[in-house]
């Protein structure tokens, strides 16, 4: 008869350790760790891994035992290191973001916000008729001109970084406007409502406008408003984002069928300019986000004065794949628009405005004001906040720096500690996992050819008589591209990839790690039964200690 307990190789095949050999040890009970060792020889020579018999072949001498220990440890130290660099690689490119469709159609992709700003942030006839409302207050009236020159103080509201030395002059008028400049119901100088009541008013500025080569009203729900940006008051198209759908036909993928502004550059109205050109400020951003490019995903071009304008907008669709819901956005590294808890414009998440919001909470804190630019429905909390005026110009302008600066991570770069312990950080704001990112190129011609081009019944003493510029908004291609943000591998590319790492290093294989689970599970059931006998034994005991009959003398 065959004795499969020495002819088999199957661990499986190991012999019961609590069944006493015959005329083995009579009447002495092995203990659990010197048949631990016992069996874990027969592990070494039985397990289907290649080579670790080899540590226990009577043939080898102790000399060749020991190379073979010294190879297998090497082995395992080796295949440690490669798995942990693997799995170092694997964590961090575990998102990617691909390129999904090259020709995605532009019908597809929301158009964008259009804020036209002038130059000019004061109007001189606004400024006019609120210089007569201050001197009709004022108790010891001064001339006109003086309240003019003194309004062009406002404009470092826009501009509060620049070093002058007439701080005492603004501070002194701001405590004028203070008593004199507020209405009967407002307790503190309302900064917004006058910058806005100064600002240029767009339907003086804004002239025609077509949409498809074909007139439409400048000023309406679908066209034109007034909405603050980083200028202030400025024009805004496509405000409300009624262009995020549309169909073949709506393309606006030509210069003529895009949007077309017919704009009155005249510098008569100037008393406060902000920048150092003679035309105006455009700014290219989504239309739920704040206009301004220090939150980033906004773009502004400064076309010139008596000049039309191209502007040829680029656009990529970033999408994410809707399996990733299911990991945490700091794992994914962005935001679904309806995951955040933050209150946002319009009620949809973007990473713009969460860099705003982050900016408005530091500004608070730091000069206890909000600047009247900024829109309400990103501040916290509401409650004792007041908009900076003249008084907190210089406060506004000690933090620039931080403030144009934003870091969302902090990472060591030797040289730039300084900067990097001054700038803004806001940690909590990642990106928009479905977002749209924009670029513009521009290019310009003289009026003279959009004058030239004119229809006789489109001639009147209004255009001819004004410093005119043009401006043409469209996308520069009839497609997109289009990338989408998806998982890099997959559970069973993981599973290969240590599974070949494993072979090729210690030959392992799925019957090798049974083996080995059946060997360890055996000895840990043993030993929480033995632990489990040890305790009935020591109840027993105490039991029939207790039942004892002591005899005392």
């Amino acid at each position: 008869m065959v004795n499969i307990e020495s002819t088999s190789n199957a661990i499986w095949w190991i012999k019961n350790p609590s069944a006493a050999k015959a005329g083995g040890g009579a009447g002495r009970k092995a203990s659990l760790g010197s048949r631990f060792c016992l069996d874990m020889v027969e592990l070494l020579r039985n397990i289907s891994l290649q080579g670790y018999s080899k540590l226990l072949a009577s043939e080898l001498t102790l000399a060749e035992r020991l190379i073979w220990l010294l190879v297998h440890t090497t082995t395992f130290i080796s295949m440690v290191a490669v798995l942990l660099l693997t799995w170092e690689q694997f964590i961090a490119q575990y998102f990617v973001i691909n390129l999904k469709d090259p020709l995605y159609p532009v019908e597809n992709v929301p158009f964008p916000a259009v804020s036209i700003c002038s130059n000019n942030r004061i109007s001189m006839r606004a400024a006019t008729r609120y210089a007569l409302e201050l001197q009709r207050n004022d108790p010891s009236p001064r001339e006109l001109k003086y309240y003019l020159d003194m309004l062009k103080y406002l404009r470092k509201l826009y501009i509060p970084g620049d070093r002058d030395s007439d701080v005492d002059d603004y501070v002194n008028f701001q405590a004028f406007l203070d008593i004199f400049g507020t209405w009967n119901n407002e307790t503190f100088f309302d900064t917004r409502r006058i910058m806005r009541m100064l600002a240029p008013n767009c339907r003086d500025y804004i002239m025609k406008c077509s949409l498809r080569n074909v007139d439409i009203p400048c000023f309406s729900d679908s066209a034109f408003q007034s909405s603050l940006t980083k200028y202030g008051p400025c024009c805004t198209f496509n405000g409300k984002n009624r262009l995020k759908r549309r169909d073949f036909k709506n393309r606006f993928a030509d210069s003529a069928l895009g949007l077309t502004v017919v704009l009155n550059s005249s510098h008569a109205d100037y008393l406060a300019p902000i920048l150092n050109t003679n035309g105006y400020v455009v700014i290219i951003h989504d239309a739920d986000n704040y206009a301004s490019i220090s939150s980033s995903n906004a773009l502004e071009m400064f076309p010139g004065q008596r000049q039309e304008s191209f502007l040829k907008i680029f656009a990529r669709v970033i999408d994410t794949d809707k399996n990733l819901h299911s990991f945490s956005p700091f794992n994914r590294r962005c935001y679904f628009h309806s995951e955040s808890n933050m209150r946002m414009m319009n009620s949809v998440y973007t990473f713009p405005n969460c860099i705003t919001r982050c900016r408005i909470r530091s500004i608070i804190a730091l000069c206890n004001c909000l600047p009247f630019q900024l829109p309400l429905e990103l501040v916290e909390n509401l409650e004792g906040v007041v908009y900076c005026t003249l008084s907190h110009v210089t406060c506004l302008g000690q933090y620039q720096f931080k403030w144009n600066n934003v870091l969302t991570e902090r990472l060591r770069i030797p040289g730039l500690e300084r900067e990097i312990e001054e700038a803004l950080y806001c940690p909590q704001c990642l990106p928009s996992c479905n977002d749209v990112q924009y670029r513009v190129s521009m290019s310009e011609l003289p009026i003279d050819t959009y004058l030239a081009n004119l229809k006789p019944d489109e001639y009147n003493d209004t255009l001819l008589g004004s410093d005119l510029s043009v401006l043409r908004v469209f996308f520069g291609q009839p497609h997109a591209q289009l990338y989408m943000r998806l998982l890099n591998n997959e559970w069973f590319e993981i599973f290969s990839t240590i599974g070949n790492i494993l072979s090729i290093f210690m030959g392992f294989s799925l019957v090798a790690i049974f083996e080995a689970l059946f060997f360890f599970c055996k000895y840990i059931y043993m030993g929480c039964c033995r632990i489990i006998d040890l305790s009935r034994a020591n109840s027993k005991a105490k039991m029939l200690n207790a039942r004892k009959l002591h005899i005392c003398p």
